[in-house]
């Protein structure tokens, strides 16, 4: 489904995720959805619940929910990344050049997800209204996770809110170097000298980073392109999204050039912990919720 303005050109993909698999910039002919090269299978074709998440990405900008990790909660089993990456959504809207409605609903967990896209008529605004609904008469933790692929080139920079800053996994650090937290863009490698990591390297370099940044000054997030001189913004309100995840991966990961903005509401990657802390979401028995994001090309 194409969705379109004077601006921007959105295509949302027909197969599993419901993906924005096109961001186009028409005015400076940039695109700033990233794919990989090589797609190990059919982009469109439904995953089984025990897919790989890593072996199967195709890209595109897609959610994380409602788990990331594979984990159990009570007598749930949950998948890699969650289930709604690999399954195909149905499509709930009827044909509008600037909306588009997609729901699914899990089939690991009581839980829905619909998200309706809405593109601004004259403005360089893509809306993403989520709404979240439990179909069970338990308490369950959830995440919801924006898990944006995006095309980067040496030079961008990540424009981030002030926020405390620490790797996720440190084994995944090339960048970083010590487990412990600082304020984000400033950390330690190694040898304890200070590194940045807000600025895209070469695409040789071979490193990778993917940080977690907590205690956010504010909901608005960008990545910045000096040679068009655009930015792409994400905005959200950072009581419903109170963390976010910066992916790079300059060849350090499986040969990807690509970063990803991911805001979320879960303080782990594995929701058993966060639920054990109280630092994910929750659906009290048959709740629904509604979170909003806003991507802006300045």
């Amino acid at each position: 489904m194409i969705l379109e303005n004077d601006r921007l050109l959105i295509e949302i993909g027909t197969g599993r995720g419901a993906r924005v698999e096109k961001f186009f910039d028409k005015l400076n002919e940039k695109e700033w959805v990233w794919k990989p090269a090589m797609i190990q299978n059919d982009p469109d074709r439904e995953l089984g619940l025990n897919a790989n998440f890593d072996s199967n990405w195709a890209g595109g900008w897609e959610e994380v929910f409602p788990n990331d990790a594979p984990t159990k909660i009570g007598k749930y089993d949950l998948s890699d990344h969650g289930e709604v990456w690999s399954k195909n959504w149905a499509l709930t809207s009827e044909s509008d050049p600037l909306r588009a409605s997609y729901k699914i609903s899990c089939d690991s967990y009581p839980v829905s997800l619909t998200k309706n896209y809405e593109l601004a008529p004259d403005q360089s605004v893509l809306s993403i209204r989520y709404e979240v609904e439990s179909k069970t008469e338990e308490e369950i933790p959830f995440i919801l996770k924006l898990h944006p692929a995006l095309r980067i080139e040496e030079g961008d920079t990540f424009q981030m809110p002030e926020a405390s800053m620490g790797p996720v996994a440190l084994e995944f650090s090339r960048i970083l170097g010590k487990n412990k937290k600082s304020k984000f863009p400033v950390g330690e490698n190694k040898e304890g000298k200070e590194v940045s990591i807000n600025t895209a390297l070469p695409r040789d370099n071979f490193s990778r980073e993917f940080v977690k940044l907590s205690e956010l000054g504010t909901g608005r997030c960008s990545l910045r392109n000096p040679r068009t001189n655009t930015e792409l913004v994400f905005s959200f309100n950072e009581r419903d999204f109170p963390y976010v995840w910066l992916f790079q991966s300059y060849g350090g990961f499986l040969d990807h050039y690509v970063a990803m903005i991911e805001p979320t509401n879960a303080a782990h990657y594995d929701l058993s912990t966060s639920a054990k802390e109280r630092t994910a979401a929750f659906l009290k028995p048959f709740e629904k919720k509604e979170f909003h994001m806003e991507i802006r090309l300045l």
